[in-house]
């Protein structure tokens, strides 16, 4: 994709696609990635052209998502000869897709983008079992602090705001409906825009408004039904979190939503482990943990995710406030939508050479979950940094800066919330999993001397000073 027609290797890459298209089932789901490798000098004019590339994509039927983003801030490394650039790309469909390649927005940007090019872009598909597979969000942590709290260049710490892991984020990402609803992009979820039409409830009430809302209350003019509606899983909820603002409620600054306030938030997923509990957002600093049911947040409303780009939480089981188990149907909780992508069977893959492959999200995890015992925030980062083919159980042939410490989500998507002790899929091939606390690399920006980490026994998210000492589990990007 670098050049026009006359580009001999353009014209075989497109002849490739097609062929590979040719062979596939034509209402298979596909998506795509492309990194581009652009000179430093044009890195303006590509972003440019990406941008008119996308609006022009988004307007065509089945594009599920089609987003772009800098890799790194132009200011890091400055000496580069190139800026590296990410596509990310889904269809309904193969033949869906097609159109957008044989559309002439796309050959206009084949054609012009060529002399901004340091070499050929690399291009991978995945479609068929694979779009199966859930894309991790990205957290949007873009700064890094030390163990002190000290704000520092990002570039070689490790950290989230260093590797920024995850699906990239459309700009904008939310899409006002003028109709008393938001559409996430990324997500595809649609969000009630007025984000404290109730004001504070207990959990089962919350459940209840969720479930009664409907067209012409509170603003509200979508032609929505009861039933609709819904209040958001635990996963659902954090799928709207954004990472980096030190103040105000922890989502994206540019936002269109009214009364969103950083409080807390009630989802439909209830604690396993203790089913009198609920799970719930702190939406001032973002992690997800829990409360007893009977006690009064705010709430969220949610609908659509039927194409879903988030995983399912794994919860089977509906319980009322007390914790008692109950018929699903018409509770309006977690368990009786089950929204998202479901666990595949087996869910982790084990590797034969140190790793495990989580088939759900794509990413690669080392095997031995207490391979270096317990660190301190910045030790964790260095463990994981460094570690390599030959330590810890490897034979993958992997290379230092390869691994790095999990961020909050990546983290998070191995909970499983039908599980506690671990709060892992039954079955999984981990080895010496802690029913403990786990580091993320996502640091708390309105208190930066503190990260978050995972309670991998049950699946909260808290925060802790970064000196505290607690186990390391590292992750790599699959293939």
């Amino acid at each position: 994709m670098s050049a026009g027609p006359t580009n001999p290797q353009i014209d075989e890459l497109r002849q490739h696609v097609y062929r590979m298209l040719t062979g596939m089932n034509p209402e298979s789901p596909i998506g795509a990635t492309v990194d581009f490798h652009v000179s430093r000098a044009r890195a303006s004019d590509f972003e440019g052209m990406a941008a008119q590339l996308s609006a022009a994509t988004h307007k065509l039927p089945g594009c599920r998502q089609f987003a772009w983003h800098r890799r790194k801030p132009l200011d890091e490394a400055p000496d580069a000869p190139s800026v590296d650039y990410l596509i990310l790309e889904e269809w309904e469909s193969v033949d869906l897709f097609r159109t957008q390649w044989d559309s002439e927005h796309l050959k206009h940007f084949q054609n012009a983008v060529g002399d901004l090019l340091t070499g050929m872009p690399d291009l991978e598909f995945f479609y068929g079992s694979q779009t199966g597979r859930v894309k991790v969000l990205r957290t949007g942590q873009k700064r890094y602090w030390n163990r002190d709290g000290k704000l520092l260049p990002a570039a070689g710490s490790g950290a989230d705001g260093d590797i920024r892991a995850g699906a990239p984020v459309p700009h904008p990402r939310f899409v006002d409906n003028h109709n008393g609803t938001v559409t996430d992009r990324l997500t595809g979820l649609i969000w009630l825009k007025n984000a404290n039409l109730f004001g504070e409830v207990p959990w089962d009430q919350a459940l209840q408004n969720a479930r009664k809302l409907t067209s012409g209350f509170g603003g509200l003019n979508d032609e929505s039904k009861p039933g609709d509606w819904r209040l958001p899983n635990v996963n659902e909820l954090q799928s709207i979190l954004e990472l980096d603002n030190t103040t105000g409620p922890a989502v994206a600054p540019d936002h269109p939503f009214d009364n969103l306030v950083p409080a807390n938030y009630w989802t439909a997923t209830s604690v396993k482990a203790a089913p009198p509990l609920g799970w719930y957002t702190a939406l001032g600093v973002g992690p997800p943990v829990f409360d007893l049911k009977f006690n009064a947040m705010r709430m969220w409303p949610v609908r659509g995710g039927d194409n879903p780009r988030i995983a399912a939480t794994g919860q089977t089981e509906c319980f009322d406030s007390m914790g008692q188990v109950i018929p699903c149907a018409g509770s309006g909780q977690d368990a009786e939508f089950r929204k998202g992508v479901p666990f595949p069977v087996p869910r982790f893959e084990l590797n034969g050479d140190g790793t495990v492959t989580d088939q759900l999200t794509g990413l690669v995890w080392l095997k031995n979950a207490n391979a270096f015992g317990t660190r301190a925030w910045d030790e964790a980062l260095a463990a994981c940094n460094t570690l390599s083919n030959g330590s810890a159980g490897l034979e993958d042939g992997s290379a230092p800066g390869e691994w790095h410490l999990p961020n909050l989500f990546e983290l998070r998507s191995l909970m499983d919330y039908s599980q506690f002790g671990p709060a892992l899929t039954p079955g999984h091939p981990f080895e010496n999993v802690q029913t403990s606390l786990y580091w993320s690399s996502t640091t708390v920006p309105s208190a930066p001397n503190l990260a978050r980490f995972v309670f991998v026994g049950i699946g909260p998210s808290v925060w802790d000073h970064k000196s505290v000492m607690m186990h390391v589990w590292p992750v790599k990007s699959g293939k």
